[in-house]
């Protein structure tokens, strides 16, 4: 999941990713990600990529409230790739946290 108040660049991203053959649903702003994520939802995600100056982003303490499994993950929420990024940078990241090599 992309989460990304820029309608531009989740699309870009979307297409890049999907070009890899990597499933990806957006959402521009914390509620559209936390209404994807409840629990009766049958969709998992195996990485969530968020913009973390979103306005009003709360959306980490919410993820944990809604999913405290997420806490016992090894190494839990982690790692950054900072914008800008290019294709080639946001491809190798991805694949490396869903284990795409």
């Amino acid at each position: 999941m992309i989460i990304d108040e820029e309608d531009d660049f989740l699309k870009q991203v979307k297409t890049v990713l999907e070009k890899e053959n990597v499933e990806v649903v957006t959402a521009r702003n914390s509620r559209e990600a936390l209404e994807q994520l409840k629990e009766d939802n049958e969709e998992t995600f195996d990485l969530i990529l968020v913009n973390t100056r979103m306005p009003g982003s709360q959306l980490t303490n919410a993820l944990f409230s809604m999913r405290p499994a997420l806490k016992k993950l090894p190494g839990g929420i982690e790692n950054f790739l900072q914008k800008p990024f290019t294709r080639e940078e946001l491809v190798e990241f991805v694949k490396e946290k869903i284990n795409l090599r």
